[in-house]
C-alpha cells in the first residue's frame, strides 16, 4: 500500500496552522504540525477591513507553509480561511494576495461549513451521540447542537476573542470593571437570543485556541501527567468560572509565564475566556471537555472518507484497530481480549460500567501485545509515550492514564510498586482505584490462562468462589477431564477467588503385547 501525504492550512482569525496527514490503507496518523501567529484580523474591526501589515504577516507565513509542505512532498494540499477573511470587505485583494503566496486556491467557508468541519473533527475523537460544540476563534464562534450524532442546529456569532477583545477593550489583555461588564452583557445576549439553549446539554465539547488554553491552564494547577496534550481532557462547570475570575480580567506578565500563554493568546484570552464562562453557565451541562480535533481534522475527514469506504465503527475500537495494524496484527491480541472479556462477564459486579469497561478490555488487551518498541515495561518510557502523546482519537485520558498504570502493575511483580507508588495514581478517582484494583490481577489471570493454553483462548466456568479453566472446546460435564492444580488469588473482589486447572487425561502408553 502506497503512502499519501495531505496538508491541511487553517487561516484562522488569530493564527494560521498547517497539519500534514499521512495515509496508508485504512491507517492514518499526524506527520507534522506548524504554527504561525499572523493574526489576519488584527486591527480590522470594527471598519472589517485587514490591514496592509496584516496581509503580509499572513502572506509570509504562507510561502513559509508552502516550503514545508514540499518537504514532506504532500500530494493534496487543502487551505480554507474562516471569519476574518469572510467578513473582510477588502475580501478579494486578500484572497488574491494569499493564493499568489501559497501557489494555490484558498477557499472561504461560511459559517455553517465552518461548524460542519468542526463537529465533523470533533466526532472523528468523540462517541458522543448528544452535546453542545462550540469552537471560539479570533473572529467569531460557531455553536453547534448535536443531536443522534447529528449537527441538528449550527449558527455563528460575532465572539471571536480577537472582535471582543478589539470592539471593548482599550488596555489589551487587562479590562477595566465597566469594559468587562459591557463586554459580558453583549455576550449574555448574543447566546440567550441564539435559541441554542432551550434544553440542558448533557455534555459540552470545546474547540479553538483559547478552550486550549483554558484547558492547559487547568492542567497545570493540576500538574497533569497530558500536559499539554488537552484531547478529552473534562473539568467541572464550577472550574471554569473559578479560572475565569482568576486570570480573567487579572491576567498578569507573571501568570501568562506560570501557565506558558504565549504573547499571542494573552491580550486576547480574558475575552475568549468570557465566552466560554458564559457558554457553559448557559448550556447547564455538568462538566466541559476539550478536543484537539477540529475544523483541519474535520477537512481530513471529509477527505479519508471519500477515499477510504471502511465503516470502523465506534471511534476508540477504530483507533485501536488501526493500532493495531501500524505496529503488529490486530489478530494476535485477539485471545487475550476474548479471554479479559470473558473474565469480566463472569467475574466483575454488574454495577460497574460495562460499555467503558468493555473498551479497557480491549485497550488492554491491544497494547499488550504490541511489538517489543512498544513492549509495556516499567523500565521504558516507550509505552507512556504513546498512551500520553500519542494521537489516539476516541480514547479518553481517564481510560489511557488507566490502561497505563494496569499494564505497568502487572509487568511489575516485584512489589516495588506498594512501596513507591506511581506518581500518576493521585490522578485517578474512586472509582478508577477500584477498576484498577480490579483489572490489574484479571490482565495476569488472562495471560497465565493463555499461556496454559497454549495462546488459545479456554473455556472458563464459574460458580462464586471457584472458576473453572478448561481446555478449549470442552464442558465441565466431560468425564475425561481431571484436576490438575487448584489456587487461590485475590482479584480484588473483596474475597478469594478459587481457581481450577483442568486438562485432558494423557492416554496410557501401549506395552510390547500391545495391550493398553
Amino acid at each position: 500500500m502506497s503512502l499519501q501525504k495531505i496538508a491541511l492550512i487553517d487561516i484562522g482569525s488569530n493564527s494560521m496552522r498547517l497539519e500534514i496527514v499521512a495515509v496508508r490503507g485504512g491507517d492514518f496518523w499526524t506527520v507534522a504540525r506548524y504554527k504561525s501567529s499572523a493574526r489576519i484580523a488584527s486591527g480590522m474591526y470594527p471598519k472589517l477591513a485587514i490591514t496592509p501589515d496584516a496581509i503580509e504577516r499572513a502572506c509570509r507565513a504562507l510561502e513559509e507553509f508552502r516550503r514545508r509542505i514540499a518537504l514532506h512532498q504532500a500530494e493534496e494540499i487543502r487551505c480554507v480561511a474562516t471569519s476574518a477573511v469572510r467578513d473582510a470587505r477588502n475580501r478579494d485583494e486578500v484572497l488574491s494576495r494569499l493564493s499568489s503566496s501559497l501557489a494555490g486556491e484558498v477557499e472561504v467557508l461560511d459559517g455553517e461549513q465552518e461548524g460542519r468541519y468542526s463537529c465533523l473533527g470533533v466526532q472523528n475523537g468523540f462517541d458522543q451521540p448528544d452535546a453542545l460544540v462550540f469552537d471560539i476563534g479570533g473572529g467569531s464562534a460557531e455553536l453547534i447542537d448535536l443531536k443522534d450524532h447529528h449537527p441538528r442546529k449550527i449558527l455563528t456569532l460575532p465572539l471571536g476573542a480577537v472582535r471582543l477583545t478589539e470592539m471593548f477593550i482599550e488596555n489589551r489583555g487587562r479590562p477595566s470593571q465597566a469594559e468587562w461588564k459591557k463586554m459580558e452583557r453583549f455576550i449574555a445576549t448574543s447566546l440567550e437570543e441564539s435559541g441554542l439553549f432551550d434544553r440542558p446539554y448533557p455534555a459540552l465539547i470545546g474547540v479553538g485556541g483559547t478552550a486550549r488554553q483554558l484547558a492547559r491552564i487547568s492542567q497545570k494547577i493540576r500538574s497533569y501527567p497530558f500536559l499539554p496534550d488537552i484531547h478529552h481532557y473534562e473539568i467541572p462547570s464550577r472550574e471554569v468560572v473559578r479560572i475565569t475570575k482568576r486570570t480573567g480580567r487579572r491576567l498578569t506578565a507573571e501568570q501568562a509565564r506560570t501557565f506558558n500563554i504565549g504573547a499571542d493568546r494573552a491580550d486576547i484570552l480574558p475575552a475568549g475566556l468570557a465566552v466560554i464562562a458564559a457558554i457553559t453557565a448557559l448550556s447547564r451541562a455538568p462538566t466541559l471537555t476539550f478536543s484537539h480535533y477540529g475544523l483541519r481534522q474535520g477537512l481530513f475527514m471529509e477527505y479519508y472518507q471519500k477515499t477510504n469506504d471502511r465503516e470502523e465503527g465506534p471511534v476508540g475500537r477504530a483507533t485501536l484497530r488501526r493500532l493495531a495494524r501500524r505496529y503488529g496484527r490486530i489478530r494476535d491480541s485477539k485471545p487475550l481480549r476474548e479471554t479479559l472479556h470473558e473474565l469480566l462477564r463472569l467475574l466483575l459486579p454488574s454495577s460497574l460500567p460495562s460499555g467503558r469497561l468493555a473498551l479497557l478490555c480491549d485497550m488492554v488487551g491491544t497494547l499488550a501485545l504490541l511489538p517489543v518498541f512498544y513492549n509495556p515495561s516499567p523500565n521504558t518510557r516507550e509505552l507512556w509515550d504513546l498512551l500520553l502523546h500519542g494521537d489516539l482519537p476516541g480514547l479518553s485520558q481517564r481510560d489511557r492514564l488507566l490502561c497505563g498504570l494496569v499494564l505497568s502493575q502487572t509487568e511489575d511483580r516485584t512489589g516495588r510498586s506498594k512501596k513507591k507508588p506511581h506518581p500518576y495514581l493521585r490522578h485517578l478517582t474512586k472509582e478508577d482505584q477500584r477498576l484498577l484494583g480490579l483489572l490489574s490481577p484479571l490482565l495476569v489471570l488472562a495471560r497465565d490462562i493463555l499461556l496454559a493454553s497454549g495462546g488459545e483462548t479456554a473455556t472458563l466456568a464459574y460458580r462464586a468462589p471457584v472458576l473453572r479453566i478448561l481446555p478449549r472446546n470442552l464442558e465441565e460435564s466431560d468425564e475425561s477431564l481431571s484436576l490438575s492444580v487448584t489456587e487461590s488469588r485475590d482479584i480484588g473482589l473483596g474475597h478469594p477467588l478459587s481457581v481450577q486447572w483442568f486438562s485432558e487425561p494423557k492416554p496410557f502408553p501401549k506395552n510390547d503385547r500391545g495391550d493398553s
